[in-house]
């Protein structure tokens, strides 16, 4: 403790004399500096006992004058600085190093990592300048300790020993120690051998198609004559004369369907098809950079996030304290690229429906309506979770990586996730891989849009009144549970005002529920309906109206993106403005959108519409559905794998969201190529042929 009172001395002696300490001031110093002698002494009453029973104890690994208990010493965690600053902000932090621990061996000791709940302040703490305090932070207190101590005997030991000492009464949340050996389970070895099979698959088929290709050229090259039959190879392999004609027979149409549902994995095919920036009539090219933007919004909300909700930031105030910044409010309110996803769907499912009924609007029709959403998104789906289910465990390890992760929810409610029910059972916080609530409330979105669509398509104008009936029942609904419930305006902004309950509540009521989330798909719909039955020669507006429009819409988005400034700066808005705010925003925000796609598509989009469409895009925006499933991945992983807590600034933001960003859409290229687009082409090749 020499090193305490030698600070407190010369911090006290560096006060000039016209700017002493008060009295007041002189107490609270000595209270931080009692604070900290009992946290010290905590330390050496836990891992110091001398008890020859205690299984915890590190006198039980010093015998034969071993340095063992040492170095378990040595690497748990100690008290360090910044311990006023986390009031009912965070956690105190106090890791270790993990490494060192593991180095001792694993016969002789294990890093164990306790976590414990805010705990209530007993009567015997009298520090003054604490006693404002209701509740201390809570504790993640990483120890190495002997391999015969476990982990029921360490809990014990620690909430006894700070109940003890600094009168905390610390309720445990839980204690994870390391096990000794790390061995793939059975599942983990079956999702292996799929992975290892897909991949023998993409490389079979793109070895086959490649060598097919070469030995085409050659024989080009020898027989110049048979230009014909050169430039035939470069076609589609549907057209190619591998494939078996009307009239051949059985065995060699189903040989032809054999070979194209291998050549389906052949890099040779699917890269082009992933890199190609053509433009086509059909297409509408700004969607293409609205939605890789709005996937690169989710993924920057997502960094500070994953710091938020893990808490492994060293400087948790200061983090929280980001949300006062006006250049902030963007990230806080990142929730509305949600938004921009649900708009999009609803305007695409609409757009591409209008045009196929326009040919076919049979019952065949419904049913490929359904078989090919579930096929689109189910088999990358699938992948996806099991990637994070079974293997995402062995990919790192470390102090922060033990109280992280648990797949628990997923050993119990996988299956939820497959049926896309998951954002109705089970609740959010036991929901396996969490994020994928979007693709539950999009899909049951997308099964009730024909609701929309077919009164649309046979009655015009009038066939959208049950999306405009729809509209008023959702905005209805989302009032009345914020006014009812009393949600906040900002309750889900990164804040700590906001109390967990509510935000629990809000998310389970509100966040995830497709009934709260679809008015931007529902003026998806509207703009999709216009742009399949638009005129082309009366959609150009007045140079008036066109500037009126942008600057409305760009008004409208600025006021819902930075709307809540000044209440995240502690000018709260009544229930009422907040009720207001939640029920508007997201709809507001798709008509943002809608209107930047109708001035992008009617030629009064300009300068925007040069950055939105440009080709750009194209490649990244393929990639987005693989890279909204696995950047979660790419988070925890960095994320769980660090050794110690970091001081989050905006600097090291970005260059964190510039590395998620990059690995993330690498890493959704080889699953995209491996098995998005190779099941959309065996999805083409079986519905070719059973003419559907």
């Amino acid at each position: 403790m020499f090193r305490l009172h030698l600070f407190t001395a010369l911090l006290l002696c560096s006060s000039s004399a016209p700017n002493r300490w008060s009295d007041s001031q002189l107490q609270s110093v000595g209270d931080v500096n009692s604070l900290e002698e009992k946290l010290f002494q905590l330390q050496r009453k836990l891992q110091l006992s001398q008890d020859g029973d205690d299984p915890c104890a590190f006198s039980s690994a010093a015998k034969n004058g071993s340095d063992a208990g040492l170095k378990m010493f040595d690497a748990s965690g100690k008290p360090g600085s910044n311990l006023l600053a986390l009031e009912g902000a965070g956690v105190w932090q106090w890791l270790g190093d993990y490494d060192e621990c593991q180095a001792i061996g694993q016969e002789m000791a294990h890093y164990c990592m306790f976590q414990g709940a805010y705990g209530a302040i007993l009567p015997q703490y009298t520090l003054p300048v604490l006693k404002k305090l209701v509740f201390v932070p809570g504790l993640r207190w990483g120890l190495c300790v002997p391999r015969q101590c476990t982990a029921k005997a360490l809990s014990a030991k620690v909430v006894a020993t700070i109940k003890e000492v600094i009168y905390f009464n610390s309720s445990l949340v839980e204690t994870v120690c390391e096990p000794s050996d790390v061995q793939f389970s059975s599942f983990a070895i079956v999702v292996i051998v799929l992975c290892c099979i897909i991949g023998f698959l993409v490389l079979l088929a793109t070895v086959f198609e490649y060598s097919q290709d070469c030995v085409k050229n050659i024989l080009c090259q020898l027989k110049p004559m048979e230009e014909t039959n050169c430039q035939k190879s470069t076609k589609s392999r549907e057209d190619s004369t591998l494939l078996p004609s009307d009239s051949s027979s059985k065995q060699k149409q189903s040989s032809g369907l054999c070979l194209e549902l291998l050549l389906s994995f052949s890099l040779v095919q699917n890269v082009p098809k992933l890199l190609d920036t053509a433009r086509s009539a059909k297409n509408i090219s700004c969607l293409h950079g609205i939605r890789t933007l709005s996937m690169m919004w989710v993924i920057l909300g997502h960094c500070y996030f994953w710091f938020e909700v893990f808490q492994n930031v060293a400087n948790i105030e200061a983090a929280y304290d980001h949300i006062h910044q006006f250049a902030f409010q963007p990230i806080a309110n990142a929730f509305f690229s949600v938004d921009s996803f649900f708009f999009l769907s609803g305007l695409l499912v609409t757009y591409l429906s209008l045009q196929q009924m326009e040919r076919s609007a049979n019952c065949l029709f419904w049913i490929k309506f359904y078989v090919h959403r579930f096929w689109r998104l189910t088999p990358t789906y699938a992948v996806a979770l099991l990637i994070y289910w079974q293997l995402m465990p062995y990919f790192v390890d470390g102090p922060l990586w033990m109280g992280m992760y648990d797949n628990k929810q997923c050993d119990h409610y996988w299956w939820t996730n497959l049926l896309y029910i998951n954002n109705f059972y089970p609740k959010y916080s036991d929901m396996c891989m969490g994020w994928s609530w979007f693709l539950a409330a999009d899909t049951q979105m997308y099964v009730l849009s024909p609701i929309v669509i077919i009164p649309a398509f046979f009655l015009g104008l009038s066939g959208l009144i049950p999306l405009v009936c729809l509209l008023i029942a959702v905005l209805i609904t989302i009032a009345v549970i914020v006014s009812v419930k009393e949600f906040p305006a900002n309750i889900l902004s990164f804040t700590r005002s906001i109390s967990g309950g509510s935000s629990v509540d809000y998310q389970n009521m509100v966040y995830v529920k497709f009934y709260t989330r679809a008015a931007p798909y529902l003026v998806g719909m509207a703009v999709g309906y216009y742009l399949a039955r638009r005129d082309p020669l009366r959609q150009r507006l007045f140079r008036v109206w066109t500037v009126g429009g942008w600057l409305l819409a760009a008004g409208l988005g600025v006021t819902i993106v930075y709307g809540l400034y000044d209440y995240n700066n502690g000018h709260h808005y009544s229930q009422g403005a907040s009720s207001l705010y939640l029920t508007f925003s997201s709809c507001l925000w798709g008509v943002c959108l809608a209107w930047v796609v109708y001035a992008c598509t009617s030629g009064s989009g300009g300068i925007i519409n040069n950055i939105l469409s440009w080709s750009g895009w194209f490649p990244l925006s393929r990639l987005t559905y693989s890279a909204y499933l696995l950047h979660p991945v790419v988070l925890f992983v960095y994320v769980g794998s660090m050794r110690q807590t970091v001081y989050v600034d905006n600097f090291h933001m970005a260059f964190m969201f510039v590395a998620i960003t990059g690995i993330s859409y690498a890493s959704a290229a080889i699953l995209s190529l491996c098995v998005e687009y190779p099941m959309a082409a065996i999805e083409k090749a079986v519905l070719k042929r059973i003419q559907f």
